[in-house]
Formats: C-alpha cells, sequence, structure tokens
C-alpha cells in the first residue's frame, strides 16, 4: 500500500506531536520544548525532547528521532503504512485503502459529500444571477463579476427547502445530505429545512479546491427577522470539514509566487485584496488561529503578516494569533490598518497600491508586543519606566538569535531614551546562560559527526568523504528550517553537486518543492529520508542547527563543498600525471592548466 505525498503530510499535520506523545510518555514544556524519560531506552535523567515549532522528537540519550510518524513506528512496532494509518484514524481522515471495506465506504462517503456540496455551490451561484438584491450588495461591496466567479459567490434562496428539494432531484442520497451540514432537521414534519437561507454564500475551499464547507452572510433586506439572524453562519464541521485545520482561501494563496501571506479576519476582506492582486491573503475560519493552521501558514509561507481590525476584539486576537504563530516557529510579522480601517474599507477607498506599501512596513512581532506595551504603561514615571523595561525583557529573553536581540536592545534604548546596558542587564536576568554549539563554527562540529554519517574513518580521504556527507545533510537540514535559504542556495549548488546519491535524492525533492514555492519543514522532510537516515537528519536538526547566521553557516557549507570537489578533481589529475607512460604530451598540458586553474579557484574561495 502506498501513500502520495498531499495524503502523508495532511495525515501529519493533522496530529500535532505534542498531543500524541503526551499519550504514551509524560512530558513537561522547559522553554519552547517539552521533555520526559525516554521511552525507547532506560534512563533516570529526562533526555526525550519534544519540539512543537519543528513537528519532531529527539533523545540525546539514544539518538532515536523522527516526526509523529517516526514515533508511532516505534512505540507501536508498526510499518510505516500502518504508521500513517494509525494516525488517519485517530484524526478522523479517510484514506485510499483497498484492502478495508470499511475504508472504501469512508472513501466513498467523504466523495459523496464533496460532491453534494459542489452541487451545491452551483445551485447557490446560479441563484445569485437571479438575485438583484444579492447583486446589488456584492456590488456596492465593490466585488467584480470576476470575482464572483472565481470565489464561487453565491445565494441561498430565502425558500425553507429549496437546497434540499434540488439536492434531492439530483439523487443525492438524503442521509448524506444530512450529514453535509447544508440541511438540519424539521422538528415539525419529520424532514429536512435548508440550513443557510436568505445569505450571501461563500464556498470554503480545501487545499486541493474541493469544496468542503460553506459561510454564510445574512442579505440585509430591513425585515424583523433579519436582527434575530446572526451576521455570519458557517457550516458545522463534518467528515470533509475541519475549521481548525483549513484556511479561507489558502489554496489560491499557495499559489502566488509569494514567500509571505497575510492572514485577516473575514471572507470580505480576503476577497479585496485578492481583487486588488494582493493573492497572497487568508483567513480563518470564524475561530482564532490556531496551531494547526499556524502548521499549514509555516508550510507554504516564509513569513505570516497578521492583518487584523484596529478594535479591541481585532487587537486580541492579533495578540493570541502571534503567540500560537511563534509557537510553531512561523516569522510573523503584524501590519496595522491606519485610522482604525478593516482591509476591506481600507483598499476600497484608498486602493491595493496604498495597502500594499502598508504591508512592506509590517513590524516585527517583537515591535508589535512593545508597542502595544508602550500604550499600557505611563513611562513618564519612574515606577512606569521600571515596569516598562521588565515586562520589555521578557519579550526579548524570547529572541533566540543574539544578533537579532542586539539591534531590538539598540532600537527600543534609542526609541524609549533608556540605555542599552539596563535593557541587557534586565534580560541577563531572565535567563540563564545557555551552554551550545553556536557560533563555534562547522569546523569544529564536524569531528562530532562523523560516526554519525555512517562507517568508521580508517583514513584521511575517508575522513573526508565522511566530512562532506555530513556537509551535505546540514544543508539540507538548514533548507527544510528556514526556506528563505534556497535563493542564496540555488545560485551556488545545484542537484548534481551532492556527491552522495541519497543526498542527491532528496535534494532533488527538496528544490522540486521549494521551486513551486512549496513549503517545506523539518518534519516533512523525514517524510522523504529512508529509514537508516531519519535519526542522522534529526540529530543534526536538533544538535548542530543553531547557528546565529543561517545564511553565513549556508555559505560556509557550499564553500566546503566547492573545495572537496575541487580537491577531488585536484587528486584525481595528480594520480594521472604520475603516470606520464599512459598520457600524451597534449592530454599532460591541458591536465597541468587544469591544475593551475583549480588552484586559482581553490585560493579564490
Amino acid at each position: 500500500m502506498f501513500f502520495n505525498d498531499d495524503i502523508i503530510e495532511e495525515v501529519r499535520l493533522s496530529n500535532d506531536i505534542v498531543d500524541v506523545v503526551n499519550e504514551y510518555v509524560r512530558i513537561e514544556k522547559k522553554g519552547k520544548n517539552y521533555f520526559g524519560i525516554c521511552p525507547f531506552h532506560k534512563e533516570k535523567t529526562p533526555s526525550f525532547s519534544v519540539e512543537p515549532s519543528k513537528q519532531i522528537f529527539y533523545c540525546f540519550g539514544c539518538g532515536k528521532g523522527g516526526n509523529v510518524i517516526h514515533f508511532i513506528m516505534q512505540i507501536e512496532n508498526l510499518s510505516f503504512v500502518d504508521a500513517v494509518k494509525f494516525l488517519a484514524e485517530r484524526a478522523r481522515i479517510v484514506l485510499p485503502d483497498e484492502g478495508s471495506r470499511e475504508e472504501l465506504e469512508k472513501a466513498r462517503k467523504r466523495r459523496e459529500i464533496i460532491n453534494i456540496n459542489t452541487e451545491a455551490a452551483r445551485f447557490f451561484h446560479e441563484n445569485l444571477k437571479k438575485n438583484p438584491a444579492a447583486l446589488r450588495y456584492l456590488e456596492s461591496r465593490g466585488i467584480k463579476e470576476s470575482t464572483i466567479r472565481k470565489f464561487g459567490l453565491g445565494y441561498s434562496p430565502e425558500e425553507w427547502d429549496s437546497l434540499y428539494k434540488y439536492l434531492k432531484s439530483k439523487g443525492f442520497d438524503e442521509r448524506l445530505i444530512a450529514q453535509s451540514g447544508l440541511v438540519i432537521p424539521n422538528r415539525r414534519t419529520g424532514g429536512y429545512i435548508d440550513r443557510f437561507r436568505g445569505r450571501i454564500m461563500f464556498p470554503i475551499f480545501d487545499i486541493r479546491s474541493n469544496v468542503i464547507a460553506f459561510g454564510g452572510r445574512i442579505l440585509d433586506t430591513g425585515g424583523r427577522s433579519d436582527s434575530l439572524q446572526p451576521k455570519y453562519m458557517n457550516s458545522p464541521e463534518t467528515c470533509v470539514y475541519n475549521k481548525r485545520n483549513n484556511l479561507y482561501a489558502l489554496n489560491f494563496a499557495k499559489n502566488s509566487g509569494e514567500k509571505r501571506i497575510i492572514v485577516v479576519e473575514g471572507y470580505m476582506d480576503v476577497i479585496s485584496l485578492h481583487q486588488g492582486g494582493i493573492i497572497n491573503t487568508v483567513a480563518s475560519l470564524g475561530t482564532a488561529l490556531t496551531e494547526n493552521q499556524g502548521r499549514l501558514l509555516k508550510k507554504y509561507a516564509e513569513e505570516v503578516i497578521i492583518c487584523y481590525d484596529a478594535d479591541k476584539a481585532g487587537q486580541a486576537a492579533t495578540m493570541r494569533g502571534l503567540d500560537v504563530l511563534d509557537s510553531v516557529g512561523c516569522n510573523v510579522k503584524v501590519l496595522s490598518i491606519p485610522d482604525g480601517k478593516d482591509p476591506d474599507e481600507f483598499i476600497r477607498k484608498k486602493g491595493s497600491e496604498a495597502l500594499k506599501n502598508h504591508i512592506d512596513n509590517a513590524v516585527s512581532l517583537v515591535e508589535y508586543k512593545v508597542r502595544v506595551l508602550k500604550k499600557q504603561i505611563n513611562t513618564d514615571t519612574v515606577d512606569g519606566k521600571v515596569s516598562f523595561i521588565n515586562r520589555m525583557a521578557d519579550i526579548l529573553s524570547k529572541v533566540e538569535n543574539r544578533v537579532e536581540m542586539e539591534l531590538y536592545v539598540k532600537k527600543i534604548a534609542k526609541e524609549y531614551n533608556i540605555s542599552e546596558e539596563a535593557i541587557f542587564s534586565e534580560i541577563y536576568k531572565k535567563t540563564k546562560p545557555r551552554t551550545s554549539l553556536r557560533g563555534t563554527g562547522l569546523k569544529t562540529r564536524v569531528f562530532k559527526q562523523r560516526e554519525a554519517i555512517g562507517t568508521d574513518v580508517v583514513n584521511v580521504a575517508e575522513e573526508k568523504t565522511q566530512d562532506i556527507l555530513y556537509y551535505e545533510r546540514l544543508l539540507l537540514a538548514l533548507l527544510s528550517i528556514d526556506n528563505r535559504l534556497y535563493r542564496a542556495v540555488k545560485k551556488e549548488v545545484s542537484v548534481g553537486d551532492f556527491t552522495d546519491e541519497n543526498n542527491r535524492k532528496y535534494a532533488k525533492i527538496i528544490f522540486e518543492r521549494l521551486d513551486e514555492n512549496k513549503g517545506f519543514v523539518p518534519a516533512e522532510l523525514l517524510n522523504i529520508l529512508d529509514s537508516e537516515a531519519v535519526e542522522s537528519f534529526v540529530g543534526i536538526i536538533q544538535k548542530e542547527c543553531n547557528f546565529d547566521d543561517n545564511r553565513k553557516a549556508v555559505m560556509d557549507i557550499i564553500r566546503r563543498m566547492k573545495l572537496y570537489k575541487l580537491d577531488k578533481r585536484k587528486e584525481e589529475i595528480l594520480r594521472l600525471l604520475s603516470d606520464r607512460n599512459t598520457l600524451q604530451e597534449r592530454d599532460v598540458e591541458k591536465l597541468k592548466l587544469e591544475l593551475n586553474s583549480i588552484i586559482l579557484k581553490r585560493k579564490s574561495l
């Protein structure tokens, strides 16, 4: 049995590794990670770690590690396929399994409900064309006909059961229509009535553009019943729809070609921005941002910009969203719309170019939190300034990159007239000195990694071979952690530059995904590895990928890969020249010229 990459990734994303591990191992949060007693070897001191942001586990004692699928494989003694099935069942995901009648039935039911939703979307869209009031409303919001078609907007008639009758006429099973969430039981008659009536309809698509649910906005006709109805109504959760695992318009945004995604609050905000050419925009589905949504965003974007309304509710949602996105490792920024406008209102009044300018000036998570803090505390008093420094140090102490922290300290010290020494002093109180390999350089690390790659080292040539295998894996690991590095890597390295056959295979997959603007995270990297390589890569990710400057580290790795290639060719030429009897004079001259060229290139590196 084989599952394609999309299904495997859907299963992985739907099973948070902290929740899964917690069902087997007692783990406690320390800093950003969780620690506990390793279930795979005997120990008294906890060395088993789970990192939520990367969705991987690793034991610093026995070296076992992987993503949530690998954990289930080892703890339940299952094959990869059976572990995927196990987790799919846990997350209520239906897998295409030819060997199981039950699974086939679930898959059939899922397909049929998607067909019902698709037919309902057509029904709503056709009814929109027949309803002048609904069309006038969309026109008043500046929505063009082409945008209506792109998003499949529609209108649900006010009749009690028009959609239900329509779906029945198309031959759909009554029980499945009910399970789609589009109708609700009629207690008086025993039949069904439509859930959505008299509303502008917004089809909700999954990542593969299947219609999985709907949102409906009441069309205000001035009647008494309008005030009794909720302004917005969404489909209930079904076997094809989980609001915590999906984002509105991500099916469009993921193909925008942009390296960042903007998160707004509502359907109309998304639609207005897309119409204005800002198609890298999504919205959560009636809930605060969840960790699963955060992991989806991290997969498809190098940077996430939150742009919520400027009212108190919007600010509170922004702060919650920041913390959620930060916890899963997203690079987060905040966009505050001027004059308290929402994105839809702003773009209609000022235009898309004005909004794009503001997007480019979005502030970082740290800067936003400091600004909010400044509004809450009066720094004109001594007590206020002390409180401000203390709470600001809490924020800055969570910045792991030392260079980034120093830049923030300099900026904040200047902006708020506080000495850098005072800020650093408070930060130091809140952080214990960390002992790590940061800043020790690649040369120091590689000696500790030689045996992790494979065979024992017996001579200098083999040492160099093991070293380069480590560098190649370190490069791929860093790319999975920070996809932004690919731009620099692509200019210097091709798949063919990887010396190891397996590393070339992994590089090919990663490069293709990043060329297609598909995000690629560490836990997903582990899915493509051969079983014997998983623990080696997890060890590299957990213990070695902690540079202060990832780009500088990558360029150093690339330099060493080039040096290795040049040295290898140099040794080949010297061997050939050592036995001139087998060479013609012109071949000797060519080899000498190439040797000189190698020496010059090596010096330039």
